[in-house]
Order: C-alpha cells, then structure tokens, then sequence
C-alpha cells in the first residue's frame, strides 16, 4: 500500500504542477495583452488635404496665376515640435523654383489635435504652349531629438 499511496502522491505532484505551469502561462498571456498596447510606436505623421485653382492672374492678361488652399494636421502620436512647412513651385519653363513659407506657430500637437490652414499663391508670365509647374509642400520638425522632413508632392498644375 506505500506504493500504490507514493504513485498516488506522485500523480498529485505531476497534477499540481502542470496546474502551476498553465496558469503562469496563462497569467503571462494576461500580462502580455496589457501591455503590448503600450508598446505601440511613437510617431509624426503630418497629413494635408490641398486644393488647386488656376487663371489669368488679375488685371493682367499677359501673366497667369496658381493658389493653392489646403489643411495639414498631425495624425501620428508624437507632438511635431518646431514644425516649419513650405509650399515649394517648380517652374521648369520659365527656370524657377519658388518657394512660399507657411507661418506657423511653433508645435503640432498629435491626434489630429490642431487643423492648420493656408493659403499661397504662384504668378508667372503666360508660356505658350502651356506648361505645368509641379507644386510640393515641404514639412520639417523635431521628432524625438531628430530633425525630421517629409515632402507631399500635390499637382502638376497646367495653366489655361
């Protein structure tokens, strides 16, 4: 009978110990999907919706004109701080790149927590035939020490 009540103990250890095993691993799991939505990455990610209108420029038929009219905003989880943003016009036919800043108040914070607005505009003298000018806004920023810059390419805009 010692030996059928230490195969019994046994079996009791084994029992108790594989109980042990699976509810640390099922308390680690626990833990694990606590945190992992804390370990999610920390990011910018500056966003812009733009819009175009071309034609002559005012009171002068020999020049055309381009404005440009959008809205950026912060859609990542990190603030952009000391965000600077330029609307850049390249104009191959008449040689220039022209490029226009966007005043903006310092930081941008995250979450789409500030929509910032803007206006620009372009002249140039009439090309014959037409051409385009390709239009690009250039954001720079501090993100996490590091200086960061991204360029949205917008239209080719040719003029009427």
């Amino acid at each position: 009978m010692a030996k059928i009540e230490s195969g019994s103990t046994n079996m009791k250890n084994i029992a108790g110990k594989k109980l042990i095993l699976i509810a640390l691993i099922v308390s680690a799991i626990i833990v694990l999907a606590w945190i992992a939505p804390l370990q999610k990455s920390k990011y910018v990610h500056i966003v812009s919706e733009v819009g175009i209108s071309q034609g002559a420029a005012e009171n002068n038929t020999e020049m055309e004109t381009i404005k440009v009219h959008g809205t950026f905003w912060n859609d990542g989880n990190l603030v952009a701080k000391n965000l600077a943003a330029a609307i850049i016009f390249t104009d191959t036919a008449n040689n220039k790149v022209v490029r226009k800043n966007i005043p903006i108040g310092g930081d941008l914070p995250p979450d789409k927590g500030s929509v910032m607005e803007f206006d620009s505009e372009y002249t140039r003298e009439k090309t014959m035939p037409k051409t385009d000018v390709n239009i690009t806004i250039q954001y720079d920023w501090m993100e996490n020490g590091q200086s960061r810059t991204t360029l949205t390419p917008v239209n080719s805009a040719q003029f009427q």
